[in-house]
């Protein structure tokens, strides 16, 4: 009970509010006429607690609920939701995360960035494809 208690505030604070998140210019890619797009991320205080949160679960299946739930109460970039999905052990388990995150992300234009976070080509092809229906890698 304790546990679910210190996890429960943890992603409280999270969650925050929008002056506790920082400002960042993204790669606008068509969402405004001036090629640029501002939004906000998480700040390094909320990224902190994330990692720290996601850290201390034994397992992916765990780590994936917590995850989970911290992109549906926060806002996270690209760049937070790649650091995030370092945290599982396996492809499979960023896959599912960053499918379940996609909606909630402040930035998907730059969805294409989170290549590096998976190990086989195949996984992020299969996320690609998910998220932007008609994907083909080139």
């Amino acid at each position: 009970m304790k546990r679910f208690f210190t996890l429960f505030v943890a992603v409280a604070m999270i969650a925050g509010t929008a002056t506790a998140q920082h400002r960042h210019d993204g790669r606008g890619h068509g969402h405004n006429r001036g090629g640029r797009t501002e939004y906000y991320c998480a700040s390094a205080e909320q990224m902190h607690m994330v990692m720290r949160v996601l850290d201390n679960q034994s397992f992916d299946d765990k780590r994936l609920e917590v995850a989970e739930l911290c992109v549906v109460l926060g806002e996270f970039c690209v760049d937070d939701l790649a650091r995030m999905a370092e945290k599982f052990s396996f492809d499979d388990n960023r896959l599912k995360f960053l499918q379940i995150a996609y909606p909630y992300c402040v930035d998907p234009e730059n969805y294409y960035y989170l290549r590096r976070t998976f190990t086989f080509d195949s996984n992020f092809d299969k996320l690609m494809e998910t998220v932007q229906p008609g994907f083909r890698r080139r």
